[in-house]
């Protein structure tokens, strides 16, 4: 693929339309540290647009380690589903290789992770998403908070 991570992301949350209306759900103070191949970098989002930028990230709700392999197959989905955006995303977090393994730590309370909009987000995926969440053992919300803070 052509250029960087962060180039890459950058053009899929411009122009990919299942990766436009995943981030509509999101509060202005949402905040994703990513770790690219080529260094930190940070979502967040500006004017209700995303923005994505290099460097570290202060105080992020969770941190997502993206390598560029995850990259690639996050960045060339097609059309406007979000619930297989999601899917795809959830796939990716339960590969075992690692040059595909999208990491997941979350750093912020669950309550500010529900004020900036994340489940809604989820919901957008809609009955794909929540049945295949229900067939791994992840009913609710709160479940979904557990899974992904590792407990």
């Amino acid at each position: 693929m052509n250029g960087t991570s962060l180039t890459r992301l950058t053009r899929f949350f411009d122009t990919a339309p299942a990766a436009r209306r995943a981030v509509r759900p999101l509060a202005a103070g949402a905040r994703v540290a990513l770790q690219l191949d080529e260094g930190p970098a940070g979502f967040t989002l500006e004017a209700g647009a995303p923005r994505l930028s290099p460097g570290p990230l202060a105080d992020p709700d969770f941190t997502l380690r993206l390598p560029g392999g995850a990259v690639d197959r996050l960045v060339a989905l097609p059309g406007d589903d979000v619930g297989e955006a999601g899917l795809a995303f959830f796939q990716l977090v339960l590969e075992r290789d690692p040059a595909l393994h999208v990491g997941v730590s979350v750093q912020a309370p669950t309550a500010r992770l529900l004020a900036h909009g994340y489940l809604a987000v989820l919901a957008l995926g809609g009955v794909k998403v929540a049945l295949w969440l229900l067939r791994r053992g992840v009913a609710s919300p709160a479940r979904i908070m557990e899974k992904l803070r590792g407990k």
